[in-house]
Formats: C-alpha cells, structure tokens, sequence
C-alpha cells in the first residue's frame, strides 16, 4: 500500500483531473499490487478498494454475485472518512437482488452507470431510528457503479461515492475505474481459478505454469503499442504456453471482406502463409465462424475438420499431405465486434478441458484488448500525423502564397508574417513581429482601427480595396480579405490577406484614360485641332508637359504643337526633355527612347531633373513624327513606355485621319477646280473651231466666189491650231488615266537627244514666230541613250510650251549636255518666274503657280513630266525667281531606266 499512498500524495479526486501518464503509473501500480496480492479472493478484493479510496473516491462497495446468480453480497468497502464509516457500512451491508435495480442494468449490459443521490427521507425508511441523527454529515453524493467483468461474464458491482463538494466523475476517471474494475475482475477471476486449482492437486503445476505465463503475456500486452507486437506476443507465449504444433493470428480491418494473416509460428507456417494468408469471410472455415459467431470454434479429433469444413481439409491435405489432428479457433472480440481470430494446431489429437478452454479464451481475450488498445494507439498516431501533415502543408502554404498573409491581435500586434508580406511591404518578419502593424498610412488608421472591430463582431472584409504603405514610404494600392480567427484560450485574432493590385489599378487606368484620348481623338477631323488635342491628351495625368514632331516630305522635323500643365514651375519655354537630336533619331529608327535633361527650378536657377520620353508616330509603315513627354514627379518606366507607344499609336492615325481629310478635301477642291478648268479649256478649242466654220460658211454663203485663198487658208490655220490643242488636251487626260492605273508603258529605243530636240524646236517655229520669241540652243553631239522617244517628245513639247507661255516673249534658252552615264537637259526663260512657296507642290496632280484665267492649261503638263521622266529613271527639277525667269533641269541615265 506504500505504492499507492504515494500516488495518493500527488492527486486526489477533486483536485484535478489526473493526466495520462499518472492514469497509466495507476494502472501499472495497480496490476503490480493486484499481482502481487495472494491468490485469495479477499486481499484481491481489499486492494481494489484500497486503490479507489482516496485516490478517485470518497467511498466504495465491491459486490460479488452469488454462485447461482440472483445475489449480490458485499464482499469489501472502504470510506476516507471515519467518522461515517459505521453508517456507511450499515447502508451497504444488506444483500440485493441480481435482477433488480441499478446492479442489474450494469451487469446486464456491462456499462458503467451514474446513480444520484438517495433523498434523506428515503435513506430514513432504510436506516433505524438511532442513526437518523448522522443522515445530516453522510458526506456523500451519487454514486458511480461499474461491473466487474472477467472473460465476458460480470462477477460483481464496484460502486464509488463522492462527496457533494465534489466534481463528478468525467469520462476519463470512469474510463479509469472501469480498467481498474476490470483489472480487479480479472485478478479475482484468476484468483477464484486459482482456488478451483488448488482443489485439484494434479492439475496444480499445469495450471501454475498457464497462470504464470498469462500474467507474462498480460504484462507484455500493456506495453504492446503496435498490432504486430501483440501478434508476436500473444502467438508465440501461446504456442510455448499450450504445447501447439503452430499458432497464427488474422486481422479484420474495417470494411473487409478477408482475414489477413498478420503472424504464424511453428511447424505449420508455410502451409498457414499458402492456404490461409487471405480467408474470405462468406466462405465456410474455422476462422471465418469464430469471427462471424464470436465464439471459439474447437475440432479436437483429426474427422472434426473435414466433417465441418471438407473443401478446407481437402486444401490442407494438398499442401501438407494431412490437416492437424486438433486445432482451436478462437475470436478475437471487443465489445461484440470481432477483430481478428487466433488459432493454435496440435500435433496430436487433443481434448480441451475447462481449464485449457479458459486460459484459450484469456488470452484470446487479452490479446482482443491489446489490439484494440493498439489500433486506437495507431488511429491517434495517423491522426497526429495528418494533423502535423496538415499544418505543414497549411505552413508551405502561407510560405509559398503569392498573398501577403498576416496574424493580427485585436490590438493590431503582428503575430504572423509570411515571405510574400515581406516582398510587398518591405519589412522582414523578425522587425514586425510581436510590434504594432506598420503598414498602415497615418490617413488609413481610423479605417483600420474600424476593420479590427468589425471583424471582431463578425463583419468581414472580402477583396476591400484600400491603401497600405510600404517601408520606403511609397504607397500601393492593394485589395484586402479578413476573417476571424480565435486562440486556444478563446481570443479572437483577425486573419488578412493582402493582394498587391496597385499595376491592375494602374492598369485599369491606363485602359480608362487611352478610351478616353480615343473619345477625344476621334471628336474631330482637322488638323490643327488634332495636333492640339494629341499635345493635350497626357497633360496633366502622365506628363507635365507633352510635345507633337512631325517630319515633312523634306525631311525636316518641327515642333507643331506642345502643352505645358497648369502652374508649371519651369518656364513653358524652357526646351523638353528630349533633345531635337533625340527626336531626329526617334523618328528616323522608329524606336522610343526613355531620356532626361535639366530644368530651372526657380528664380535661384537651380535645376532639377525631368524624366523625358520620346516615342515614333507610326501609322501604315510609316513614321510620321514623335511624341514627346516630360515629368519631374518621377521617373519614367517599362510601362509608361508601353502607354507612351499605344497614345502615340492612337494620335498617330488620328493625324493621319486628319491629313487624309484635309488632302481629300484638297484632293476634291482640286477635283472641282480642274472639273472647272477642262471644262473651259476643252470649251475654247471648240468654240473657235465653231466660229472659224461659222465665219467661213457665212462667207460661201454670201458670195461663194468672192472667198479669197488667203482667209480660208488663216481659217484653216486657226481650225489646225485649235484642233491641235484640243488633242494635247485630250492628250494629257488620257495619259493621267494611264498614270494613276499603273498603265504606263515605256519603247525605250537608241535616240540621239540632241535631234529630238531639234524636232521638236522646229515644230515650234510658228508658235516662236507668232509670239516673237527667240529661241537659243545649246547642244552637244554625245547625248544618245536607251529612251522612250515618244514619251522624251511629250517631256520637250511641255517644257518648251511652259517657256514661250510664261517667257512673255523672251529668250529661250536650250541646253544639252552629257557625261559618262546621264544627259542633262536645261530649259530656261526669262519670263514671270515662279514664288518659293510654290516650288514644293509645282510637280503635283492638278497644282499650278499661276491662274488658269490667265493662263490656262489644266495643271498636269509638268506632273506627267515628272511622271514620265521618272519612270525612264531620271530626275526633274526647277530653279524660279519671281520676276527673273525659270530654269527646268531633267536628267536622264543613259540606260533609259
């Protein structure tokens, strides 16, 4: 009792719940003391009682049932108080009815059963008068009562009181009774074999002997921890314990079909592992009976087997020759629900006794608890193990989320911090942790202060978009989830989960303002409102001040609109960014170009930086010109880039939109002009024609005779000239038809140039006459080449009418000269000349440098020129000064083109 009075020291009911591990050291010291205890059913009894009271109650009553059944008597009590002790013991002293009230509920079904408290008027009709007067300090309170079970029978009742003050009995504590009990129960059962032992002397070594190595294997078995253990154990000391040729153990795992074979032992081992590694539960075999009726199956004679089973003893005969001559099968059963069975084979025939059957059923019995213990054993140990494989894939999950993730107390205390917050936000987990949250901007604390109580109360965030700061300083847009979390102890603690979507917003931005410069861009076709508009566009959202480039026919690159924003602190006429060395070289590769300059920053003429960007106008394969873009609010990056090139994607054909709406509004005035101006000139050829015929038919008319030669032939001779004209004009319209359907076609031929021009000088004697103007050539006699006679003709004829048109009756002068490969011809007048801003367009479609009212003619002799003198691979040019006279310069290679 020393044992247990030191236990006693360390806990008692009441005080608090006794841990694990002190249950278990219980329950060791209480098989060793039950161990220990002599065989005789009375100290069995006592030391159960002494192992109770105090430790787990206030008193206690064990009850045996009598040899037939229907009585319970008390056989041990114990009460930690001693001044009730008598009372006690005359309340418990009366012997009760196997079949009547709490007692037989519990031995009936074998569970452990609450019973309250007795009123004290009842417990007066049970007590004599004498002792009514202790009913008032009986400390106690409900009871407890527990069966006493032994080989799946109840021996008895163990009842434990408490007193009032006390808590009541949990789960744990009658879980430790109820082993406790069964432990009492067992050593009672074996005390009580033990005396029906003794009375047979002969059988007292064998029985010694089986006693002994139950308590072994029991002993063994509480330390099993595994069901292979258990297997090892319990077939191995069975095989020893019984003298069996072979033992084998089969599991039943929940939901299955087979008994697997987990361990076999002795002679027969091969041939278990071959017939009986897997016995399916609906065909007919000892094992499967055993486990289906929960009971032992015995064949003690070598028929049994094949009388019962004939397809297994025809197996077994095939693999071993012959079945054992005796074997048992007993289940392994917990609680009704069989586990697995046991089965031992002996090498002779072998009739089972009542003491052998029930050593059999023991340490069937025995080896059932262990595994049940193991199995529950295994089913914490996986669901400690998912629970740890659980946490580490939640932990790996917060380490590899992408989302910032982070633990808050209530009062805004960082309690977890994962690698994607310190990567958003800055900060590591060390400088955060245990400290106040330090993302939140002094404008957004009342927010946050607000978000803490609502989820608090329940009110949760989901994708809340707000502002959160990061360690430089800058702030981030970011979308926010919360959720209520509570400690162990109960403390709530609020969960976020952070998302950076400040490049979506910036995104989403981007998207919204190119819509609206695409709004704007498109609300107007003129020219100059566009280039406007374009300057316009990123003012002041991207930049501070915006420039539009564009490149004419020349090449040349101007500055045609530029926006500076409101309040600018630079002069608006302090250069952008981008020099004009950029620009030139943005437009002429095509490609942006991110740059910087310095900028007066105030009247102290201090600088500072811009951030400047320049990107090509591009439309059709087509650079138009550039974009330019300044700031001095920070620096330009990959993506301002990208919206720089997509808003000067958009202005550009916004620009292009617009020239291509003015030139087709120049193209239909032009159309309109020219409709105009054919219209009159192929009128006046006609309308002399007609009056020519006209005259001449009122002469015949009148006097047919009197009509002299010589005014029919300035008749006919104003008819040719007329005629003549009109089919140049004719002429010219057909070859611009050819010319805009790329119908053109070139005879190049050898040609002397120089008699070419000679012809066509002579065609021109009349007209030189009539208009009494002197023409003058110059002319080499090496300029032959590869050309198109009749197309260098229609070339000459132009060039040689413009001058005696525009020459106002001057000089004429005509130049040919040559050089290894080209020829070049020189037409000059001293005529009216032509301005300097009509120069650029002379060679164009329908384009004059005079008034068709003056001069007449449609505009396309010089365009066809050009046309002409290209296509043979030459070049046509003008040199004009108002008042000074023209000089028109065609080269052409000798090859013809």
């Amino acid at each position: 009792m020393a044992a247990v009075s030191r236990l006693g020291e360390s806990w008692q009911y009441g005080a608090r719940a006794p841990e694990v591990e002190e249950r278990l050291a219980l329950l060791a010291e209480a098989s060793r003391l039950l161990a220990d205890a002599s065989l005789e059913p009375p100290a069995v009894m006592e030391r159960l009682c002494a192992l109770v009271v105090p430790l787990l109650g206030s008193a206690c009553a064990l009850r045996l049932r009598s040899e037939d059944g229907r009585w319970l008597r008390t056989v041990a009590s114990a009460s930690s108080t001693p001044e009730a002790r008598p009372l006690f013991q005359y309340l418990i002293a009366p012997v009760l009815r196997a079949d009547e009230g709490p007692s037989a509920e519990v031995l009936r079904t074998g569970v452990a059963m609450m019973v309250p408290r007795l009123e004290v008027e009842e417990l007066r009709r049970q007590l004599p008068p004498q002792h009514h007067g202790m009913l008032e300090r009986l400390p106690l309170t409900g009871s407890l009562v527990l069966p006493l079970r032994a080989r799946g029978r109840g021996l008895g009742t163990l009842t434990v009181w408490r007193e009032p003050a006390a808590a009541p009995f949990d789960a744990g504590e009658q879980l430790l009774l109820q082993e406790l009990a069964d432990r009492a129960a067992l050593a009672l059962d074996v005390a009580r074999a033990y005396a029906a032992e003794r009375q047979a002397r002969q059988a007292a070594e064998v029985a010694a002997g089986r006693l002994a190595r139950l308590q072994r294997v029991t002993a063994e078995l509480s330390q099993v921890l595994t069901a292979a253990r258990m297997a090892e154990v319990v077939v191995d000391q069975g095989v020893e314990a019984v003298g069996a040729r072979s033992g084998g153990l089969w599991l039943v795992e929940p939901g299955d079909a087979q008994a697997r074979l987990l361990r076999c032992e002795g002679e027969d081992s091969r041939m278990l592992a071959d017939v009986f590694g897997a016995v399916p539960l609906e065909q007919p075999s000892p094992i499967a009976e055993a486990i289906h009726g929960a009971q032992p199956v015995w064949l003690e004679t070598p028929d049994a087997l094949g009388a019962h089973f004939p397809e297994l003893a025809e197996r077994c005969r095939r693999a071993r020759g012959n079945p054992a001559p005796s074997s048992v099968c007993l289940p392994l059963a917990v609680d009704g629900r069989a586990l697995g069975a046991l089965l031992f084979s002996f090498a002779e025939p072998h009739a089972f006794d009542g003491d052998e059957r029930a050593f059999l059923e023991l340490l069937a019995h025995h080896a059932a608890q262990a595994l049940a213990r193991a199995r529950l054993l295994e089913q914490e140990q996986r669901a400690r193990a998912a629970l740890r494989e659980a946490h580490q894939t939640l932990s790996a999950i917060i380490q590899a989320s992408p989302a910032a993730i982070m633990l808050l107390d209530m009062d805004g205390t960082v309690r977890l911090w994962n690698p994607a917050a310190e990567r958003i936000f800055g900060w590591t987990a060390d400088e955060v942790l245990g400290q106040e949250l330090p993302v939140v901007p002094e404008s957004h604390r009342e927010e946050f202060r607000r978000n803490l109580e609502g989820a608090a109360r329940g009110q949760l965030l989901s994708g809340a978009e707000t502002q959160r700061r990061r360690r430089d300083g800058s702030l981030i847009q970011v979308a926010l989830w919360t959720a209520l979390l509570r400690t162990p102890s109960g403390a709530p603690q609020c969960l976020g989960i952070f998302v950076d979507i400040t490049e979506r917003k910036r995104g989403e931005d981007t998207q919204r303002f190119l819509a609206e410069a695409g709004g704007v861009l498109a609300a107007s076709l003129e020219q100059e409102e566009t280039l406007e508009r374009v300057a316009h566009l990123a003012v002041p959202a991207y930049a501070e001040a915006c420039g539009v480039y564009l490149s004419d026919e020349a090449g040349a690159v101007c500055c045609v609109a530029t926006a500076f924003a409101d309040g600018l602190r630079y002069p608006p006429g302090t250069p952008l960014a981008p020099s004009s060395e950029v620009v030139s070289r943005v437009i002429a590769l095509g490609a942006p170009e991110l740059c910087g300059s310095l900028a007066p920053d105030g009247p102290g003429g201090a600088e500072r930086v811009l951030a400047g960007l320049c990107v090509p106008l591009e439309v059709r394969g087509q650079t138009l010109g550039a974009l330019t873009f300044v700031t001095s609010r920070r620096p330009y990056d990959v993506q301002d880039l990208a919206l720089a090139q997509e808003l000067a994607r958009r202005a550009a054909l916004a620009i292009d939109n617009a020239r291509l709406y003015r030139e087709a509004r120049q193209a239909i005035r032009l159309r309109e002009e020219f409709l105009s101006i054919a219209s009159h000139e192929l009128r006046t050829p006609t309308t002399a024609l007609q009056l020519q015929v006209q005259s001449l038919q009122s002469s015949l008319d009148r006097a047919p005779a009197a009509l002299a030669p010589e005014r029919l032939r300035r008749g006919l001779e104003v008819m040719g000239r007329q005629v003549k004209r009109q089919a140049r004009l004719v002429d010219a319209l057909l070859d611009v038809s050819r010319i805009s359907a790329g119908r053109l076609e070139l005879n190049p031929e050898p040609l002397d140039l120089g008699a070419l021009v000679r012809e066509v000088a002579e065609r021109f004697e009349p007209e030189l006459a009539r208009t009494g103007t002197t023409l003058h050539l110059v002319l080499t006699v090496d300029a032959h080449g590869q050309w198109d006679r009749l197309r260098l003709d229609q070339v000459l004829t132009n060039l040689l009418s413009n001058a005696v048109k525009y020459g106002r009756g001057n000089p004429v002068h005509v130049e040919l000269s040559a050089t290894r490969g080209r020829v070049r011809l020189d037409v000059r007048d001293r005529g009216i000349g032509i301005s300097a801003e009509h120069l650029p367009r002379l060679f164009h479609r329908f384009e004059r440098a005079v008034s068709e009212r003056n001069y007449g003619g449609f505009g396309l002799g010089l365009w066809i020129a050009r046309q002409m003198v290209e296509a043979m691979g030459g070049h046509i040019a003008v040199h004009s000064e108002p008042g000074v006279g023209s000089t028109f310069t065609v080269e052409l290679p000798r090859a013809g083109g």
